[in-house]
């Protein structure tokens, strides 16, 4: 079951990746993520003896790996489900824990809760929206729906002592169905919560609709407003303790398979650099899961065997795994400069050089803006990241990021994320797709004064 969740992991990083315009760049980060605490401890799980042994170690490392929260516990009971494992029995009963938290000083912290009626008031008691400028706003495709993500620089209704920095008032929205925004109207906002849906009004004629939404706050002095003292009284103090699975008193992993454990480690490293929505387009996905495909089951199969058969196993695995993606292989060999083997499966010819100009149609699959502001007394410039899904020559939608540093104006509609689009340029718009479903505006030319 262990490995069955590896082998799972990729396939579902595959099938979310397999089409741009449906591609899921949170779920892909998500996914890749839960294999930085875990790869070395399947490999260890997997070497262990007797089989006794390493059953009790595999049942404690999932137990483990699904206390992380409800969603990666529900995440983990869905995908051993579709490889055909039972994992729910094997977990403890799920222990709903509070909303808030406390910090190391036992200070209360806001967590993230439905935005429902109840709270839409709340967050209008502590904070002036009318008042509030947008900080950022992020729209983008996750699969078949649309998600999103509103930060809105807020003036606090209550007192604070002097040095607190800004409050930001954070929407995140599920199952967008609706948005106008146009970044020269962000002054001003408005919340609306029933069974309907939520609504997020920005501007005079801005708004994001969706089905649902939870809200959080990224403001240092919460714990002084209406609803951080109302939490203070019901959030218990706990003493901190660390996730480290100390049920599992397990060797580590040695010889080959300690390096096949890194390449795979450095792989879903690799996988989970989309979470930096820039960078989407130069992380080979499908690359990566094409070489990984049956990774889980080929690592039960090589601890297998036993003495030299399995180091063999183990190395072949890896060098399959580092054969199969040239962009692996260049990571990896940078991290192993001085191993003969590894160098010899990088290819020697010219990494595939990068798209130049731009394509003929495309459809948007995030647009994310930031105002220019300031933070911790750092000036930061306004900032737009895009992705594009593109068509190759055999149709299929590969992904493009590009960043826009210091632009003037972005605005987008729904339209630009629920198909393609032609493309367009000029010297003032940097990017235009269709008649008005988006466009990235020219920053200010520089003032020189002589």
């Amino acid at each position: 079951m262990f490995a069955a969740l590896l082998d799972r992991s990729v396939a579902r990083i595959g099938e979310l990746a397999a089409d741009g315009r449906r591609f899921d760049r949170q779920a892909v980060a998500e996914i890749a993520d839960v294999w930085d605490n875990n790869t070395s401890l399947l490999f260890s799980t997997a070497l262990s003896r007797p089989a006794w042994l390493r059953e009790r170690r595999a049942r404690a490392a999932l137990v483990w790996m699904a206390d992380l929260g409800p969603s990666r516990r529900a995440w983990m009971i869905e995908q051993a489900e579709v490889a055909g494992h039972r994992l729910e029995p094997l977990l403890p009963l799920l222990v709903h824990r509070g909303v808030h938290y406390r910090d190391y000083q036992g200070q209360v912290q806001p967590g993230i809760a439905s935005l429902t009626a109840t709270a839409v008031e709340s967050v209008a008691k502590d904070y002036d929206l009318a008042r509030a400028q947008v900080r950022a706003v992020r729209v983008e495709r996750a699969g078949h729906k649309i998600s999103g993500y509103v930060a809105l620089a807020t003036p606090r209704r209550y007192a604070t002592p002097d040095g607190y920095g800004d409050a930001v008032v954070q929407m995140f929205l599920s199952d967008v169905r609706d948005v106008r925004f146009d970044s020269g109207d962000g002054a001003g906002a408005a919340l609306a919560a029933d069974t309907a849906g939520v609504e997020v009004r920005v501007g005079a004629q801005g708004y994001l609709r969706a089905t649902s939404a939870t809200v959080g706050f990224d403001d240092s002095s919460w714990h002084l407003s209406r609803a951080g003292q109302a939490a203070d009284v019901c959030t218990p103090h706990r003493r901190a303790a660390g996730r480290k699975p100390r049920q599992i008193k397990q060797p580590q992993a040695l010889g080959e398979a300690a390096y096949a454990a890194m390449v795979l480690h450095q792989a879903m490293l690799e996988i989970r650099m989309v979470r930096y929505a820039k960078v989407v387009g130069r992380v080979p996905l499908r690359e990566l899961c094409d070489a990984l495909a049956g990774a889980g089951a080929g690592v039960l199969t090589a601890a297998g065997q036993h003495g030299t058969a399995r180091d063999h196993a183990f190395r072949r695995l890896a060098q399959d795994w580092i054969a199969g993606s040239p962009s692996l292989a260049r990571r990896i060999a940078g991290r192993f400069a001085k191993d003969h083997r590894t160098r010899a499966l990088v290819p020697s010819g010219s990494r595939q050089p990068t798209a130049v100009g731009m394509p003929g149609q495309a459809q948007l699959t995030l647009a994310a803006y930031t105002a220019a502001h300031t933070r911790y007394g750092v000036a930061h410039d306004a900032s737009a990241v895009v992705n594009l899904a593109v068509p190759d020559c055999d149709d299929n939608w590969g992904l493009w990021a590009m960043e826009f540093p210091r632009p003037t104006r972005l605005s987008l509609r729904i339209a630009a994320l629920t198909g393609p689009h032609a493309v367009s340029h000029t010297t003032d718009v940097l990017l235009s797709l269709g008649n008005d479903a988006f466009a990235v505006i020219r920053r200010e030319p520089d003032v020189h004064c002589h």
